[in-house]
């Protein structure tokens, strides 16, 4: 097979894989926020009977706190991921194109 031929559908898997892993970003993102919208709403339900603090309650707002700082870590991770592979892509194919405009 020429690298013509395979370069297309080269180009296309990679679209596809990359479009497919924003998609699955996107819809774990949309979940998380549900999830932060909820905590908002019970963290402040939480604050306004501040009696009502047990240090059950107080472990538990801990372990939530620790759960966002992680899972906004990991979409940080994941968005840099899909940003610097395009990023690397868009740079190789600015410097094949160059190559090509030079040997016209």
């Amino acid at each position: 097979m020429s690298e013509s031929t395979s370069t297309p559908q080269n180009e296309a898997a990679r679209r596809k894989a990359q479009l497919s892993a924003l998609v699955d970003l996107t819809d774990d993102f949309s979940k998380f926020h549900q999830e932060c919208a909820f905590l908002c709403d019970a963290f402040a339900a939480v604050a306004q009977e501040p009696e009502c603090i047990s240090e059950e309650t107080s472990e538990g707002i801990r372990h939530m706190s620790y759960w966002l700082k992680y899972q906004a870590k990991e979409y940080y991770q994941r968005i840099d991921e899909l940003y610097q592979e395009a990023y690397s892509y868009n740079k190789q194919a600015l410097v094949q194109e160059n190559r090509e405009d030079e040997q016209h």
